[in-house]
């Protein structure tokens, strides 16, 4: 089993899907006839169907193709979802990871006061724009800069500012003395930690922390670090920070893989003198998957 970045799905067949979203709700109904219902994904899985249609003989031949190139069921793929392939600024969000300075890209989907932020995992490489307070950013190496990984959404960015660690003190709230004060790091802001050592600097490195105190270049952060055993050495870096508006626009595909193994279709006409088939399709099924 893998998941195939190209080719993509035929952009022409995918035209004429019909696609909906699919929950998972498990419904309970008691006797007297009250439900309880239990939502199991947090996020849909949309469904498409690209068959239920007659196809001449270069859409057959290119479906075709295309299944048995995928083994069926076997191989995810990259769709064009025609109906929502496109983010914009006023709701693209960029969701915090567990690991500092990188982001997962997503799509806001806003009904009054509800909202499901959806994850782009796959966006189409070359047309992402990403924003910071409404200003675009540069993709590159540089301070404040970032990379996008087109194969998983997320992005990476290079922190704005850095300074060495010279003092930690461990406790119920980490305290953290940096070789210099970071601008913009403030009470309610995040302040990133790395390159600590000892037996359990895997509690710190890597990750962001809130700030709860600022005195100068002493952090203290709101993690307790209480019978672990880390040693000062490594670094306290600032990247985005809560205060700070992050957006994309640009255009995604979704994953997705047949949702058979057993594909039928049926010669019904010749398309005039040419003698091209006209072949009709039945349902051909494609579920979006979780990458």
């Amino acid at each position: 089993m893998a998941f195939l970045e190209s080719p993509r799905f035929p952009d022409k067949i995918a035209f004429g899907a019909v696609v909906g979203p699919v929950y998972s709700t498990v419904v309970t109904t008691a006797t007297g006839g009250a439900e309880s219902r239990v939502i199991t994904w947090s996020q849909a899985r949309n469904r498409y169907d690209v068959g239920r249609r007659v196809m001449n003989q270069s859409d057959t031949d290119a479906l075709y193709a295309f299944f048995r190139s995928v083994k069926g069921r076997g191989h995810g793929f990259r769709l064009k979802d025609w109906t929502d392939y496109t983010v914009t600024a006023a709701n693209g969000a960029l969701v915090t990871t567990s690991a500092a300075g990188v982001f997962q890209l997503a799509k806001q989907y806003i009904a009054g006061t509800l909202s499901e932020a959806r994850n782009i995992r796959k966006p189409v490489a070359g047309t992402a724009v990403l924003y910071r307070n409404g200003t675009p950013i540069s993709a590159g190496a540089g301070a404040g800069q970032y990379a996008l990984d087109t194969t998983t959404g997320l992005a990476t960015f290079v922190a704005d500012s850095s300074a060495s660690i010279s003092a930690i003190a461990l406790g119920s709230a980490t305290q953290v003395t940096l070789s210099s004060a970071l601008a913009g790091v403030a009470v309610g802001g995040l302040l990133s930690l790395s390159g600590l050592s000892g037996a359990d600097a895997g509690v710190l490195n890597g990750q962001s922390f809130t700030v709860s105190g600022v005195a100068g270049a002493v952090y203290t952060l709101a993690v307790s670090t209480v019978g672990k055993i880390i040693t000062s050495s490594g670094t306290g870096s600032k990247y985005p920070q809560p205060s700070d508006v992050l957006a994309w626009s640009g255009q995604f595909d979704v994953p997705v893989r047949f949702d058979t193994d057993d594909m039928k279709m049926q010669i019904v006409d010749r398309n005039g003198p040419s003698g091209d088939l006209l072949v009709d399709w039945g349902s051909i099924q494609l579920i979006e998957i979780r990458t």
